[in-house]
């Protein structure tokens, strides 16, 4: 489980994003494209992303609503 927000440090920060299926790895980069931000993609299931981490944390938690099937782990 990812941890919240508010646990993290506030303000822009790397954070890499991985998805337990990887088939997903091209739509989720979509998605935080289409939210204006700049994902990196390292490999299949790996998306690095240069954000404020509540702005990520919206942006990931409208992303599981769209895409229940395809969950998001957060590592700093």
């Amino acid at each position: 489980m990812r941890p919240k927000a508010e646990y993290r440090a506030k303000g822009p920060s790397t954070l890499q994003l991985l998805l337990r299926d990887p088939e997903y790895t091209d739509r989720l980069a979509a998605f935080l494209r289409s939210v204006g931000q700049r994902p990196l993609v390292r490999e299949p299931g790996q998306i690095e992303v240069d954000a404020p981490d509540e702005e990520l944390d919206a942006y990931l938690r409208v992303w599981t609503v769209l895409h229940p099937e395809a969950p998001v782990e957060l590592q700093a």
